[in-house]
């Protein structure tokens, strides 16, 4: 999710910052423009600069990893995790797909100041009879769905709601799933999209707590200590899981080695070592 340029732009920066190694300005617009096929030095470094939103002049070539990002990635990256913002999401949906599925539950805490201040909470009231396996594993059943605002009138509220904060990271546990969600109802909707960073905590988790073994929402709360008092429900899971972010951020921290945002980032782009 990043205001300009776009999370597939993001992607490929962050891939590229990845690898720890200077990269020239031609391999990156290839890779930016999707091709197979190099291009020419002068569209290389416009469509670089242009990525990033530098002036041509201002880029070197090769780009060292750490100028791999946009000026408002920049700017949102610097930012230190003591005093950072971060909205973590968990959704519950009709299903795993977002062609067919339906998002019936929002729950979002912002973090500010290693601490949690702030929450947004809605159910969402689907186009299709909720799947009996569904209530199974949430408990909410077509009755408490019934007077819930429609996804037209609930993601207008959680983008305002986002955007209180502009530039905070989107979190979530399995991230890949909420984000992609979030970006399609808001895309079928005609809202705006919310661009920003994104932060997996199971990413995390397996960067932070690699002797955990198994990274579920579960067993990192139980590595934590942190009760969730509403399992597979938006708010008391994305509450757990803010819990469970900070206290890996306080890890990061410790290590002297990841002092922001942009750092945060970094580390959840390692490659992990794979367990014998």
């Amino acid at each position: 999710m990043a205001a300009t340029p776009g999370a597939n732009v993001l992607r490929t920066l962050e891939g590229l910052r990845a690898l720890g190694r200077p990269v020239g300005l031609a391999e990156l617009a290839q890779q930016l423009l999707a091709l197979d096929t190099p291009v020419s030095p002068a569209i290389a470094r416009r469509v670089v600069a242009a990525a990033l939103g530098f002036p041509e002049k201002a880029l070197s070539d090769p780009l060292e990893p750490g100028l791999l990002r946009s000026g408002e990635e920049a700017r949102v990256e610097s930012v230190p995790l003591e005093r950072a913002d971060l909205h973590v999401v968990d959704l519950e949906t009709t299903g795993l797909s977002t062609d067919d599925c339906s998002i019936i539950e929002i729950g979002a805490v912002r973090i500010s100041g290693l601490e949690c201040v702030d929450s947004f909470e809605t159910l969402v009231k689907p186009r299709e009879l909720l799947p009996r396996r569904i209530t199974d594993i949430t408990g909410i059943d077509d009755a408490m769905l019934a007077d819930a605002p429609s996804a037209a009138a609930a993601l207008p509220m959680f983008r305002d709601w986002l955007e209180r904060h502009p530039g905070a990271p989107f979190v979530a546990h399995n991230a890949s799933f909420d984000s992609r969600f979030v970006e399609c109802a808001f895309e079928t909707l005609g809202v705006a999209p919310y661009r920003t960073p994104v932060l997996c905590t199971v990413r995390l988790a397996r960067r932070l707590i690699p002797h955990l073994g198994r990274f579920n929402l579960d067993h990192v709360c139980a590595h934590f200590g942190i009760r969730n008092r509403a399992r597979h429900r938006a708010m008391g899971d994305a509450s757990a899981t803010a819990m469970a972010l900070i206290e890996m951020l306080q890890i990061a921290l410790a290590s002297g080695k990841t002092r922001t945002l942009g750092d945060l980032l970094d580390l959840q782009a390692r490659p992990t070592r794979r367990r014998p």
